[in-house]
């Protein structure tokens, strides 16, 4: 078994899954429909003029005609990682920016999708979960509809509540789950021919009938003497999207899906972050700042071995024009303490690649045995755009 820590700051090369559809602008949501529907996913990758995101699910609850309607309008920029990146890191991204998954980009490439399941399916093997109770991380109150609900209601409170499992119960025990997968795929019937890849749609005009005909009458259900462990390991062999929590009487207690799991692993950062400020670039054009942040972070507390009064990370980028449709950036690092002054800085084409070698360079800074720095009157960056 590993030791949670040891799975944390490990790469998620492994975990990534490599066989994902890319998905444009320009194609319709029938065409994602159908191949979520083949292959089982939540989400789809999509990718637009150097920009990587994604569409999921709950994304098109509200389309009427998916062989109408086109991904531009329904789809999240996210930005993307390498396949390098720590499982900690990926962890706190999907956990911040609450999403589910993040396409994972080589050489400017969608090279896979790396998703909360496969990231909770790895933690099956992790001791300390057997420690952890499910009371513990499970979210509670937990939103119900009774078994005779409408089927649109439930559609609405997934939009308006920005959920995608609703527990159903009947005469105040569970008697059921009814989730977004299962009422997007209901609704969304094959009209004439089915062309490869392509899942055409008729117009829904009303979600007819009750939560109690869609859903799963087998749910995956647990009491309050579960670990942490016991849920990892149901939900990857019942190949279910959601655990629920019951008391003795049957009545629903909590929730747990693959995001409760895998937030634990959070629980190894310690104490207040060290600030880092990238400036010179608005998030809506560097979607990966938070990714980038942490690099830097990291690489810097490595160097607070020897230089442990280091207080704040100021990081410059300046983009460049250049003809076509590329830019170059130049990014520049200036790390302080009350001291010290350090300063470095990388240039390229890509800017994720850039940071990579932005650290590189901090790395070799600070781990100089031998140095000059320069003195300099402690004072503190304000972030800026």
């Amino acid at each position: 078994m590993m030791a949670l820590k040891e799975l944390a700051y490990s790469e998620i090369s492994e975990l990534v899954d490599e066989k994902v559809s890319v998905f444009s602008e320009e194609d319709t949501l029938a065409k994602v429909l159908g191949e979520l529907e083949k292959t089982g996913r939540y989400e789809a990758v999509v990718e637009s003029r150097n920009r990587f995101g994604l569409i999921t699910v709950r994304d098109m609850l509200s389309v009427d005609q998916p062989e109408l309607s086109k991904v531009q309008k329904f789809w999240r920029v996210t930005g993307g990682i390498s396949r390098s990146e720590r499982f900690i890191n990926v962890v706190e991204v999907l956990i911040r920016d609450n999403i589910r998954a993040l396409p994972v980009i080589e050489a400017g490439r969608v090279a896979g999708c790396i998703s909360q399941v496969e990231l909770m399916s790895a933690m099956s093997g992790v001791r300390e979960l057997s420690k952890i109770s499910v009371k513990d991380i499970m979210k509670s109150p937990v939103i119900t509809l009774d078994a005779d609900e409408r089927i649109a209601t439930a559609r609405k409170l997934m939009l308006e509540k920005n959920i995608s499992h609703v527990p159903v119960i009947k005469n105040n025990k569970i008697d059921g789950i009814v989730t977004a997968k299962m009422i997007l795929h209901t609704f969304i019937k094959p009209i004439g021919r089915q062309t490869t890849g392509d899942r055409m749609g008729e117009k829904v005009k009303r979600y007819s009938g009750s939560v109690g005909d869609i859903m799963d009458e087998h749910p995956y259900i647990t009491d309050l003497g579960a670990s942490a462990l016991d849920i990892v390991n149901g939900l990857a062999e019942t190949r279910k999207s959601a655990c629920i929590v019951s008391s003795p009487n049957g009545s629903v207690l909590g929730i747990l899906t693959p995001r409760e799991l895998i937030e634990i692993i959070l629980t190894l950062r310690e104490g207040e972050e060290l600030p880092v400020y990238i400036i010179g670039i608005s998030d809506e054009d560097f979607f990966e700042r938070g990714i980038a942040e942490e690099k830097v972070r990291r690489v810097v507390k490595r160097g607070m071995k020897m230089h442990p009064h280091i207080h704040e990370v100021s990081i410059k980028i300046n983009k460049m024009k250049t003809s076509g449709n590329r830019n170059r950036y130049e990014i520049a690092a200036n790390i302080i303490s009350p001291q010290e002054r350090f300063m470095t800085k990388a240039d390229g084409w890509d800017i994720l690649m850039v940071f990579d070698e932005l650290c590189r360079r901090i790395d070799r800074v600070l781990s100089r045995s031998k140095h000059e720095p320069k003195r300099v009157r402690a004072r503190r960056t304000s972030p800026g755009v």
